[in-house]
């Protein structure tokens, strides 16, 4: 059935019943998502075209939202004339991460419609939605690495903790490393054995020697390190670090951090924190020269940090476990639970 309204420019524009929508069905409703099947499909749709009386040449875009939208602002996929389109794992995940803003690990759910175009003069039609649930997991991005061997830890590189390059200078590496030892000593080695390039104490302070002779490198004392290495300048500096939040959500606001607590076992540090709704921080010593935030810059909300990003949004006020995670360089994740 077509109906004629009056628009702007005293046109009339064709709107559609809604028996004349497009059915839309799904694969699935429950999507089980996760880095080793990335590359599988997590879910295929199907529509049946809308009857417009004629011929039309029908273009169809499917419209993402999370359940608690209207379609108002929705994540768009243009399909073209085809009516089926199916969804790979990684896609459905970078769609609630990058596109939707869900959290990594936390349940999502989702609402789907495909809208029916044939052009400015006919209202767009939108079929009946279609809901699902899955749970979008974090990214680990495996960057190119030195390995950290020490005293710390038995002088093993296979077993140590590492380095990455995950900047866009492919000679510049970094990771945060727990030393443990009362007097810390260590190299960097280009592989999990002694095979390769081990970096070395080039005598003057800050700098690197790949000579086999060359002595090891040392630390004034045990502590939470973030180690940033050159292999190209062949340099090297070191930071102690403890961590804390802070924020207008936090009990102290802007004013002063509240500690994080770091567990040997998990590598991670943390806190039972009262949140308000607002927003939060994390940085290291109570100090503005190293904090993260989550996107910003470019860089998407997707629950890996940024250096300097964004501030983090707290909706629901509450008692959580604020954890922060720098122990996978480039891959430095928080949650709040």
């Amino acid at each position: 059935m077509l109906l004629l309204a009056s628009c702007d420019k005293d046109e009339e524009r064709a709107i559609l019943a809604p028996k004349d929508a497009p059915g839309l069905t799904a694969s699935a409703t429950t999507l089980n998502l996760t880095m080793a099947n990335a590359s599988q499909t997590a879910v295929t749709y199907n529509w049946t075209p809308p009857t417009f009386g004629y011929n039309a040449a029908v273009t169809y875009t499917l419209q993402f939202d999370k359940q608690s939208g209207d379609f108002s602002a929705p994540y768009e996929v243009a399909v073209g004339t085809a009516t089926t389109k199916a969804f790979t794992v990684a896609e459905i995940n970078d769609l609630l991460i990058s596109r939707l803003k869900f959290t990594a690990g936390s349940p999502a759910q989702v609402k789907v419609r495909v809208k029916s175009s044939v052009g400015e003069k006919v209202a767009p039609l939108n079929s009946g939605v279609s809901s699902f649930t899955a749970t979008p997991y974090l990214v680990v991005i495996n960057y190119p690495s030195l390995y950290v061997p020490g005293n710390y830890q038995g002088w093993s590189p296979a077993t140590a903790p590492k380095v990455s390059a995950f900047t866009s200078n492919p000679d510049s590496y970094e990771g945060f490393v727990n030393i443990t030892d009362a007097s810390p000593e260590f190299k960097f080695t280009s592989n999990p054995n002694w095979d390769g390039t081990n970096y070395g104490d080039g005598g003057a302070a800050g700098t690197l020697s790949v000579s086999g002779g060359a002595g090891n490198l040392k630390l004034t004392g045990p502590g939470y390190y973030r180690l940033k290495v050159n292999t190209k300048s062949l340099t090297w500096e070191n930071l102690k670090t403890t961590w804390g939040v802070i924020g207008s959500a936090t009990p102290n606001e802007w004013n002063s951090d509240t500690p994080l607590t770091y567990d040997a076992t998990t590598g991670t540090w943390s806190a039972r924190v009262a949140l308000k709704v607002g927003e939060i921080k994390f940085r290291a010593n109570s100090d503005w020269g190293v904090n993260f935030g989550d996107g910003g810059n470019g860089a998407p909300v997707d629950a890996i940090l940024d250096y300097g990003g964004d501030n983090i949004k707290i909706a629901t006020a509450g008692t959580y476990t604020v954890t922060l995670d720098l122990s996978k360089p480039g891959n430095y994740t928080f949650s709040v639970k």
